[in-house]
């Protein structure tokens, strides 16, 4: 499930809990307990989500809420506004002891159903940017260049809206006027009044206008590796979690790629735009140039993750294979269209790939023939030599430029899966077509060095 599914899962859960708040009242310690420790859970998990979309916190310690209150109460500093308010909503100054899931009420179930699906957002930020470590996958890096980070923003924010909705309603919930639970009631209600009465509402309001219009991750999935055996693609979303795994992989390991990479990844560009109806024939073209120069090139037999990866794309080939066998028509751009937002970046990853494999001399193209008499044979024949490939090979060339056009490519904006959307120019080397072998020497820099041959 991607962000935006378990968005509208938290989201959901949030409303499930205020409505039964209005409807009931606290009726043991059991939900009580389970209630105020799911709320300050939430608090947290927001927290959590918007320092990785961030990249860090924004305050290095989060302050009481005598102090988050003042910092609550200043103007233009909306992100740290939202991180402290955040944290000091979480705080309840009691310890509510856990209580089993079979003892909780309706609004403590849907609570934790809201803390599950919130965990799980982070779960997947953090797979493609780790806190305290470099991006992961080019996700990851367009969402440390900013892509999608404004909106991912606004959709905490309103998930936070929804949240002080539940403290807005807490106190009448609790109810504090029943002996044994009044000093159980106490701390939690005055937690809720606090966030309640407090900017972070406002905070929320402002984040939520600054994000509209802006790109948006709900397509973003969890970075897997690579399965064995690799699973069968029978839907788009099939396909394009398995190109999304195969891709990040190559990502992250660029030395590891060897030419059927390199071949699969090209033709899995020119199924894609052949089989859209309203396909751009200059990115057939393209696709179909590095397709063939893809094809003179050969190397040593993929091994491991590196086999997996080959198995992953050459299922999605299948699958493609198989819809064009029908008519052409409107349902094949409906169904690759997500497909088509990930070649910029598949395209990116394999040029990264094939710089990395020339400069290990992994790759090779066809000698010029020689002519050599077996044994005891009156007749010549022509043997098939390999010699490693060099940047000025044509075919080497002709790739190269390929792959930069793909990564070049414009999508339709209804159509951009999360990368496209979040960073539609990929990162990649500063280069020309005349000297395409400029590499980075850091992929999230745009700094490059020369490469010797």
């Amino acid at each position: 499930m991607t962000i935006g599914q378990w968005y509208n899962e938290a989201h959901q859960a949030l409303r499930t809990a205020s409505t039964a708040m209005g409807r009931s009242r606290a009726l043991a310690a059991a939900d009580i307990n389970a209630t105020v420790i799911a709320r300050s859970a939430i608090y947290t998990q927001l927290a959590r989500a918007t320092a990785l979309l961030v990249g860090g916190r924004p305050v290095a310690e989060a302050p009481d809420r005598a102090r988050a209150t003042a910092i609550l109460a200043r103007h233009g500093q909306s992100l740290t506004q939202l991180y402290v308010g955040l944290h000091a909503a979480a705080v309840v100054d009691r310890q509510f002891p856990a209580s089993p899931a079979t003892a909780v009420a309706g609004p403590a179930r849907s609570l934790r159903r809201a803390v599950d699906a919130i965990g799980v957002i982070g779960d997947i930020l953090a797979s493609h940017v780790p806190p305290g470590q470099t991006p992961r996958t080019p996700e990851g890096l367009a969402v440390r260049a900013g892509g999608g980070v404004q909106a991912g923003l606004a959709d905490i924010a309103r998930l936070t809206s929804a949240t002080i909705m539940i403290d807005i309603a807490l106190p009448g919930w609790l109810d504090q006027r029943r002996g044994h639970l009044t000093e159980i009631c106490r701390p939690a209600a005055e937690a809720a009044r606090w966030t309640a009465n407090s900017r972070l509402s406002a905070v929320a309001r402002e984040l939520i206008a600054l994000g509209r219009g802006q790109p948006r991750l709900h397509g973003l999935d969890v970075a897997r590796p690579p399965l064995n055996p690799a699973p069968p693609v029978s839907t788009p979303g099939d396909a394009v979690a398995a190109v999304s795994a195969a891709r990040t992989w190559m990502w992250q390991n660029p030395s590891e790629l060897t030419s059927v990479h390199l071949q699969l990844g090209t033709q899995l560009g020119l199924a894609v735009h052949v089989l859209s109806s309203t396909g751009d024939p200059t990115m057939i073209g393209g696709w179909r140039q590095a397709a063939i120069a893809a094809a003179d090139l050969r190397a040593t037999p993929p091994v491991g993750p590196a086999r997996d990866t080959v198995a992953e794309l050459t299922e999605v080939l299948r699958w493609l294979r198989s819809l064009g066998k029908g008519e052409p028509g409107e349902r094949h751009l409906q169904q690759i269209s997500r497909l088509n937002s990930e070649l910029p970046i598949m395209a990116a990853t394999l040029h990264k790939g094939l710089s990395a494999a020339l400069q290990r001399r992994d790759l090779f193209v066809k000698d010029e023939g020689v002519l050599q008499r077996p044994a005891g044979s009156l007749v010549f024949r022509a043997a098939e030599r390999w010699r490693p490939a060099l940047r000025d090979d044509d075919v080497v060339q002709d790739l190269v430029r390929a792959l930069l056009q793909g990564q070049d490519a414009s999508i339709d904006p209804a159509h951009r899966g999360p990368s496209a959307r979040a960073f539609p120019n990929p990162p990649r080397p500063r280069t020309s077509v005349s000297d395409p072998f400029w590499l980075p020497a850091d992929p999230s820099s745009g700094l490059a060095v020369r490469r010797s041959r």
